[in-house]
């Protein structure tokens, strides 16, 4: 999926070019669109029809090939899926509508019923793709048009994405999501747009860094390779980096290891560094390690926390290897697991299980709960 982004400074605005031609969306002038598409006509006798998403739609922002295998996901079926393509990179939500002798629209999207706080986008046409929505979530959409220096509200329509993982598109980088919008044991959520995984920063484009900087605010890059002191993130001077040779799998148990384990943890500690981008070289084995380790502390279920290290598989980087098949790999996991969480008492959760493993490495517990409330709902 070929997508174009810019970002002209320094007003911010994104701009995103598609079949309807140019539009803009920005947060820096919200207030300004605000006031011009609230200044309209009701009386106005010109009609607005929301064509697409349609009223009650249930919208997947994944790839086809994704969203099968979630319904039904066996390492079978990931085995036969894994033809190193990028089937990772999110869907967007087009939006279509219909409003005879317009000029030019802006489409609202808010997760609001009375619309406030919207997404506001400028469109030269009818028809917009639209990034970055999160899973399992009830959208409001609207659409105002400018016809004859008269502007007109459509009525509000709605629809839901489904409760997936998201995946996130950066330009230049593979295997990216968001470890938020998580379900824990207890009933919490994890938050949206906290904590991100991913493939490393060699081919991010100049799109990528204002994609990782400007819309998902990202603060601090955690890089898991090597260390590496005095380092500087692709992502800018701005950006606080932390590099650390991070464990991956079983050899967190070894002295070698055990340092760098304790600093990939105390960097998630705190909340001046968030949001926070982790990785390795592909997002898949130091990344899944960490990854294992924080929603382990967050209490996701064991199968969610699988499902969490399985997707890697649909991205080119992750799914990076001619010899291995995701089943052998899939087994480094239950290693891992073996690790961290021994004993097979299934009344003893996942997160008391890692956290006692954790706590004779050397974590605290006050490192585990400042985790916990970062990263936690409520």
């Amino acid at each position: 999926m070929k997508r174009i982004i810019c970002v002209i400074l320094p007003l911010l605005l994104l701009l995103q070019l598609n079949s309807c031609g140019e539009t803009v969306e920005t947060d820096t002038v919200a207030e300004t669109v605000t006031e011009a598409v609230t200044e309209m006509d009701d009386k106005n006798e010109i009609k607005i029809g929301l064509l697409s998403p349609r009223e009650g739609d249930v919208v997947s922002l994944l790839t086809e090939e994704m969203t099968g295998w979630l319904a039904d996901p066996t390492v079978e079926a990931l085995t036969a899926l894994n033809d190193h393509t990028e089937k990772c990179e999110p869907v967007p939500v087009t939006f279509c509508w219909s409003c005879e002798g317009s000029e030019y629209s802006h489409l609202l999207v808010s997760e609001k019923q009375d619309m406030s706080d919207p997404r506001i986008f400028l469109c030269l046409g009818d028809t917009l793709q639209v990034e970055d929505l999160y899973p399992g979530t009830q959208y409001y959409w609207q659409v105002v048009c400018s016809c004859g220096g008269k502007s007109v509200r459509s009525d509000v329509g709605t629809f839901t994405t489904l409760q997936t993982p998201r995946t996130v598109y950066i330009p230049g980088v593979s295997n990216v999501r968001d470890l938020g919008g998580k379900t824990t044991i207890d009933g919490r959520r994890v938050k949206y747009g906290m904590i991100y995984r991913g493939a490393d920063f060699t081919q991010i484009t100049d799109e990528g860094i204002r994609k990782a900087v400007d819309i998902l605010g990202i603060k601090t890059e955690l890089d898991l390779r090597e260390r590496n002191p005095g380092g500087v993130s692709p992502l800018g001077e701005n950006i606080r980096y932390i590099s650390v040779r991070a464990p991956y799998y079983t050899n967190m148990s070894t002295a070698e290891y055990r340092e760098d384990l304790l600093n990939e943890i105390k960097a998630l500690t705190d909340p001046d560094n968030y949001p926070i981008y982790f990785h390795c070289s592909l997002g898949r084995d130091r990344t899944g390690t960490l990854a294992f380790i924080v929603l382990s502390l967050l209490d996701v279920s064991e199968e969610d926390i699988y499902l969490d290290y399985e997707l890697s598989y649909f991205s080119d980087m992750g799914g990076y290897t001619d010899t291995t098949p995701p089943k052998t790999m899939i087994s480094q996991l239950d290693a891992l697991k073996s690790l961290l969480a021994p004993g097979k008492n299934s009344t003893v959760t996942m997160y008391k299980r890692v956290s006692k493993t954790l706590k004779k490495l050397g974590v605290t517990d006050e490192e585990i709960e400042a985790i916990r409330s970062i990263l936690l709902e409520g």
